[in-house]
């Protein structure tokens, strides 16, 4: 958790994001970068099965699944986008400006990917999002975002929580909250277009824990990925790169480098997302391990 680690429970770069005991399951994670020794936090409760698309999608394409949701997910066609959209500023100590900033930005994110998905011609639907002052239950996930972590994704319900601290009440804080709300929203991404399925059968056929983190930092970093390529769409009203880069400072525990890779490759990917704008360039499921540690 930038310190905010990610996990599917998934957690997010800008750090990373816990491991669990059994698969992380049903949500996401998301902790900052310039952490300097987060804690583990436990995975919420296993997603439920995945909802039949309504009538109204009938007209849209059947994505791949499997595997091929992960290599070969239409939304990797696609070419960069772009919103316009004026999030509010954040006043020193004022917990309703920061509400209306990440309510703003997060209301961009829907903009900037219901384009994506119209454009690849997959049904979608924006998640459900809560911005809180403390822990809450989630009726399927339980307590979120999950402990030790800034922002956590419930698959289940489709939504993500993010919860914000006093001293995250300042001016300066707008791209580590940013980054953390496109994170987790980029988990959803990944619940909507089979990416999340796929992790999931992968993780419970995988054998042992090495395979498992592998599985955890391929599906934490794509989301790091995606949340540059959101970044790039909407850069005119976020802070300028360096201000994200930044970030990527400090050192992590060995427990949240398993799961989520090391602060240079979870900047290396979101940067990848950021300069591109394409989300082609966040296929993490393909590349040789040595490009996800």
């Amino acid at each position: 958790m930038r310190p905010l680690p990610l996990l599917l429970v998934t957690c997010a770069v800008l750090a990373g994001c816990t491991r669990a005991p059994g698969p992380p399951a049903g949500d996401v994670t998301h902790w900052a970068a310039a952490v300097t020794s987060p804690s583990p936090s436990p995975s919420p409760s296993p997603s439920a099965s995945r909802a039949p698309l309504r009538a109204e999608a009938a007209r849209n394409l059947s994505p791949p699944q499997g595997r091929a949701a992960a290599v070969d997910n239409l939304l990797y066609a696609l070419t960069p986008g772009r919103v316009t959209c004026r999030p509010p500023e954040i006043r020193t100590g004022d917990w309703k400006s920061m509400r209306r900033y990440l309510t703003t930005v997060s209301a961009c994110l829907d903009r900037v990917w219901t384009r994506h998905f119209q454009r690849a011609r997959v049904y979608y639907r924006p998640p459900e999002r809560r911005f809180v002052r403390q822990r809450v239950r989630d009726r399927e996930c339980g307590l979120m975002p999950s402990k030790g972590a800034d922002g956590t994704y419930c698959d289940a319900t489709r939504t993500y929580y993010v919860i914000v601290a006093g001293e995250d009440l300042v001016p300066w804080a707008e791209a580590i909250m940013a980054e953390l709300v496109a994170h987790e929203y980029a988990h959803h991404v990944q619940n909507m277009s089979y990416i999340s399925d796929y992790y999931q059968e992968a993780y419970d056929v995988a054998r042992g824990r090495a395979r498992e983190d592998l599985l955890s930092r391929r599906m934490e970093l794509q989301a790091e990925c995606f949340a540059g390529v959101a970044l790039h769409a909407m850069r005119a009203a976020v802070p300028p790169w360096h201000r994200f880069r930044e970030q990527y400072t400090g050192t992590l525990d060995a427990a949240w480098v398993r799961d989520h890779g090391r602060l240079a490759t979870q900047l290396r990917w979101l940067e990848r997302g950021y300069r591109t704008g394409r989300p082609g360039t966040c296929d993490t499921w393909s590349p040789a391990v040595r490009q996800v540690t």
